[in-house]
């Protein structure tokens, strides 16, 4: 379990990226966290993971974020968003999937375990043609679906996935959704992203930041009565329609005041 307790993110401009959050995230449940550009999607999901300062508590297993080192927090988490290093271009996807696995290497090299489960991991995420590609080589889709693969490669107890549909086509994200639902269970996984209906095709519980600040959470199909926040959180008309018993948001691409 995660939980974080008034967690407050301020970059040095001073601008405030998350403002008093409390949350509880729980084994074997997905959480979306939804909002806006600039509603603290990205700070909040880093903060958890240890990748930039904050106030506040998060504990996770019982050790605060803050005061734990980065190799212990490393076997516990795996956080993904986008290739921050150039240098991490040239490599192999076989070896960024390799050097994913380095938190949990018993020395400076890789071990036959290590490379079993990159094998294994390569043909999950249908990867296995391009293992010997670099990744300077790869289409952007193609290039999601390895982060992906390198933060699943440490087989986590708790995954964050920064907009794990990011440059993916339909059936890229109709892939993600379904290997995230799967991989969930015993885990905990935590994922923003700005697409709403992959957010509610994908996840059991929402999150929507604004501002820095949770304004509404719940489960999924809980979220009819609340249309009029969504509404003026996004500044444009969504639509939330039940079939078979579960709730799709359908944006309408018309500005509300």
């Amino acid at each position: 379990m995660i939980r974080a307790s008034g967690l407050r993110v301020v970059y040095r401009n001073g601008v405030v990226a998350v403002d008093g959050v409390d949350i509880v995230l729980r084994e074997g449940v997905v959480t979306g966290v939804i909002g806006p550009n600039g509603a603290g999607k990205s700070s909040l999901l880093k903060a958890i993971a240890g990748l930039i300062q904050y106030n506040g508590l998060v504990y996770i297993d019982g050790y605060e974020v803050s005061r734990t080192p980065y190799r212990v927090l490393a076997r516990l988490i795996s956080y993904t968003s986008s290739i921050s290093v150039p240098e991490m271009l040239s490599y192999t996807v076989y070896e960024a999937l390799l050097l994913s696995r380095y938190p949990l290497s018993r020395g400076f090299f890789e071990t036959s375990e290590d490379e079993a489960i990159v094998e294994r991991i390569l043909v999950e995420t249908g990867l296995e043609g391009l293992a010997d590609r670099r990744l300077s080589e790869l289409s952007s889709g193609e290039l999601q679906r390895v982060l992906f693969a390198m933060a699943i490669a440490r087989d986590p107890r708790y995954l964050l996935l920064d907009e794990p549909d990011n440059h993916l086509d339909l059936r890229g994200k109709a892939w993600v959704s379904m290997f995230i639902k799967k991989f969930s269970r015993g885990r905990v996984v935590v994922l923003s992203t700005h697409d709403l209906l992959f957010a509610f095709n994908t996840v059991d519980y929402i999150v929507l930041l604004d501002h820095g600040r949770i304004v509404y959470s719940g489960y999924r199909d809980d979220v009819l009565g609340a249309s009029e926040l969504f509404e003026k959180v996004y500044g444009v008309r969504i639509l939330f329609k039940r079939d078979n018993g579960r709730v799709y948001p359908i944006p309408l691409y018309e500005i509300v005041s």
